[in-house]
């Protein structure tokens, strides 16, 4: 092998040009050359990924300003299967990920790949180059010099180095977990991680922003449920990159890769992410049977406890943040906040039991607010009314305001409970509904709302 200390290539390209000349000028002779014979594919000694990427092992021990490109000098050939590629769902641009035995290599080339996930290829690497981005290793032909005046390798052409020998091949990715995979050792290699889930403050996003000019990359936040954390990097070019994150906990199949010391998952299918699952520490909160009226004070609850209630639910449509018990000077209520969340987006629910309205029903509760931080029109708090909420389908279930009550307000004093005064249910015989306190707020509109000595009773 040899390294390469760069120097301009003007006089090469020049003495490129004047060499062509004669081949050009002979083609204006004689209008019926024969094409060039096909060359044949000569594989060389098939070698391991890891021997090859053991090549670049003390570029990758130097400060990265002082790394070079090395160049692959034996007469070596990969054989393995392809595990990523171009051709699907456009995450990757140009390049495909081969694995074998041993590990996996990201290989660069210089036009869209006619590869496959489940290809099995061998390579010719003599005369390839290995450099790194971001400390992840990767395969390419002459080096170039960016925008930011680092060395970096250009791809090179496929159908010069690769020979397919067969497709369709069952590419099973290794089982791992978070911790595990967050280690050089498995980098470039196709991984299944099972019982994780997006973070918090990562629901409600989209894998990229698609929607940008132009559409832009976009790194969100996988955990498992011990908080180990992991980047999922998507290209804002994906067919998926606006779809909305899955709100669920499950299995994602991917690339472990990585940009400085930052681990990442590179999603090569995304029919391979399957999320449908009950999120970490999910209680479940069956609806309740309707009843013809309720009262709740929360002085049952603990000091910082999540509230559940029989028959209620407490649910988190963004941000996964739920409504908790505070207790203050000896009086306990239910309290919902931003403050201090790091969301972007927080939708929190607290869901009454069912009451059947077939006679009047009213409503009365006291709200408090503290340290009022949100801008404009927008309210932390909105009281809501539903006939068709059946306890799973909070986001399609119709959701209607309920007017004629008060709530605390930014004039109002903090920490001070105000009587909402009674509000009338409607009426409608033979049904039931349901009362839903939805706070929305963010890590900067943190407002701070309490509900407390919430009753419904039949009217006088």
């Amino acid at each position: 092998m040899k390294t390469i200390h760069y120097t301009p290539m003007i006089r090469k390209i020049f003495l490129a040009s004047v060499m062509a000349l004669p081949l050009l000028f002979s083609g204006c002779a004689d209008n019926n050359e024969t094409p060039p014979p096909d060359v044949p594919f000569v594989s060389g000694q098939v070698v391991t990924v890891d021997q090859v990427k053991a090549l670049y092992s003390g570029e990758l021990a130097k400060p990265w300003q002082q790394r070079v490109p090395v160049e692959i000098t034996g007469d070596w050939t990969l054989r393995g299967v392809i595990t990523a590629s171009d051709k699907k769902d456009g995450n990757l641009y140009k390049e495909a990920f081969l694995q074998d035995g041993t590990t996996g290599l990201r290989m660069l080339f210089d036009a869209t790949s006619g590869l496959y996930i489940g290809d099995s290829v061998l390579v010719n690497v003599k005369g390839l180059w290995l450099g790194d981005y971001g400390n992840f290793v990767q395969m390419g032909s002459e080096p170039y010099t960016d925008d930011s005046g680092n060395l970096r390798v250009s791809g090179f052409n496929m159908d010069k180095q690769v020979k397919k020998l067969s497709s369709g091949h069952v590419t099973l990715p290794e089982k791992a977990t978070i911790q595990q995979v967050k280690s050089a050792a498995w980098l470039g290699r196709l991984v299944k991680l099972e019982e994780v889930q997006f973070d918090d403050d990562q629901l409600g996003r989209s894998w990229a922003d698609a929607m940008a000019d132009p559409p832009a990359a976009a790194n969100r936040d996988l955990v498992d449920c011990s908080g180990k954390s992991l980047i999922v990097r998507t290209s804002g070019y994906a067919s998926f990159a606006g779809e909305i994150l899955p709100v669920g906990k499950g299995s994602i199949v991917g690339i472990v890769t990585v940009f400085n010391s930052d681990y990442q998952l590179v999603v090569r299918d995304y029919s391979e992410v399957q999320m449908t699952g009950n999120r970490c520490g999910y209680v479940p909160q069956p609806q309740g049977p309707p009843v013809e009226s309720l009262s709740q004070d929360f002085e049952s609850f603990k000091d910082n406890a999540t509230i559940y209630i029989n028959g209620w639910q407490n649910l988190a449509s963004a941000g996964g943040r739920l409504w908790l018990a505070k207790l203050f000077s000896g009086n306990a209520y239910a309290q919902a906040t931003g403050y201090n969340s790091q969301l972007s987006s927080m939708v929190t629910w607290l869901v009454t039991n069912p009451v059947t309205l077939s006679s009047q029903k009213v409503l009365s509760f006291e709200t408090a607010k503290a340290y009022w931080a949100h801008t404009g029109d927008h309210q932390p708090l909105e009281l809501l009314f539903s006939t068709d909420f059946n306890g799973n389908n909070l986001t399609t279930a119709t959701w209607t305001p309920l007017t004629g009550g008060r709530l605390a307000t930014k004039a109002d004093p903090d920490h001070t409970f105000i009587p909402s005064g009674d509000i009338l249910l409607p009426v409608q015989a033979g049904k039931s509904g349901t009362v839903a306190f939805r706070y929305s707020g963010s890590n900067s509109e943190s407002t701070t709302f309490r509900i407390d000595n919430i009753v419904i009773k039949p009217a006088r």
